[in-house]
């Protein structure tokens, strides 16, 4: 009898011991069960265009069978992305996608990543960081550049008016840059008002300036919403016949409005071709293959005479 308790509780003990094990290695953290986990930490979900980009990750990572964990924060708050990312880091997933609001806002998260090998790439916004692997965009400067010589084919010399992003931001930054280079070599003069990407704050800068600026001749918004947020307040001006507004994005609301004969044009930016390549550099990287370390895609006018082959 005493044999046959022995036996038991020493059975019991090996039962207890391999349960817990079971338990304890499904209480691991994401990223240590073989399947490739990634997180998207993007720009808030307020506009489009970042919309579709979310999508897009989405659909790209299910193509590629890994797990998508989308963190983007709720608010265009660098802090709370930052906060989003060493969140990420802490679940122990494979790679992280990163769509800045401040591309400044990293660096010791990027150091703790790359220290527990979590592989890092950048989407629509360049982060100048070593432990950035890879980097989709558009190339906003050329782009830009493009859109400048736009505007100044298609309105009467005067000032030109840039709703911008935030200030410091690498791409709202470099779509300043490349209108105001092009239109101010072509003797417009520029005023520049950073709107942190907020639609409202370009609509009540665009009436400001309008008011205070009667040679105002054209009207740049550097993101789609802020260009139609200016469009509101020239159409609210009674300046419609006077004043040409142009975008950066390529969205629907930009080409529906170029269709109704409003906006004048805008650039239209591939953020589907965006998202499939940083996501398929990323999983190349986890799996110890060469990826795509930088697509610069350039950018192109969608105006009223093409603007059939987009609606």
């Amino acid at each position: 009898m005493k044999k046959s308790i022995t036996l038991a509780l020493l059975i019991l003990s090996m039962l207890l011991l391999t349960t817990g094990t079971v338990f304890a290695e499904g209480a691991q953290e994401t990223g240590d069960s073989g399947e490739i986990t990634i997180a998207y930490v993007g720009f808030p979900h307020i506009t489009p265009f970042w919309v579709q980009m979310a999508e897009y990750v989405k659909e790209e990572a299910d193509a590629q069978g890994v797990k998508l964990l989308d963190m983007t924060p709720t608010e265009a708050d660098a802090a709370m992305q930052k906060g989003a990312v060493d969140n990420a880091i802490n679940r122990n997933v494979d790679g992280i996608i990163i769509g800045a609001v401040d591309n400044r806002a990293f660096g010791e998260s990027l150091k703790n990543a790359a220290a527990k090998g979590i592989i890092c790439v950048a989407v629509d916004t360049a982060i100048d960081d070593p432990n950035v692997t890879a980097l989709a965009q558009t190339d906003n400067l050329s782009s830009a550049r493009v859109m400048g010589q736009y505007i100044v084919d298609n309105t009467s010399k005067g000032k030109v008016l840039i709703l911008g992003g935030t200030l410091g931001h690498q791409t709202g930054d470099a779509r300043r840059d490349g209108v105001r280079q092009v239109v101010e070599a072509n003797g417009y003069e520029v005023i520049y008002r950073a709107c942190d990407w907020d639609d409202g704050k370009a609509y009540e800068t665009a009436i400001n300036e309008l008011s205070a600026n009667p040679d105002i001749t054209a009207v740049f918004g550097a993101w789609d919403p802020g260009a139609l947020a200016g469009l509101a307040a020239v159409k609210e001006k009674g300046l419609l016949n006077k004043v040409k507004v142009f975008g950066f994005d390529g969205l629907p609301g930009a080409l529906k409005s170029i269709k109704d004969g409003e906006l004048t044009g805008t650039i239209k930016q591939d953020n589907k071709q965006m998202a499939q390549v940083i996501v398929r550099s990323l999983i190349a990287q986890i799996n110890g293959e060469k990826g795509v370390k930088k697509l610069l895609i350039d950018g192109f006018v969608i105006d009223k005479s093409n603007i059939d082959q987009f609606m």
